[in-house]
């Protein structure tokens, strides 16, 4: 499980570094990052801690 302000990196889909987990949808199972001025969501099982 991931933490608001966590650094995770992309597994799949979409790979443009290193991000800032902003928020998590309330089953969990979305995550939601910030790569510079680039707001994305992400599904859980597509990320992993930098």
């Amino acid at each position: 499980m991931f933490s608001i302000d966590d650094r995770v990196v992309a597994t799949k889909g979409v790979d443009i570094g290193e991000m800032v987990v902003t928020g998590l949808s309330s089953d969990g199972f979305y995550v939601h990052v910030k790569a510079g001025d680039i707001t994305l969501t992400y599904p859980a099982q597509d990320l992993q801690k930098a």
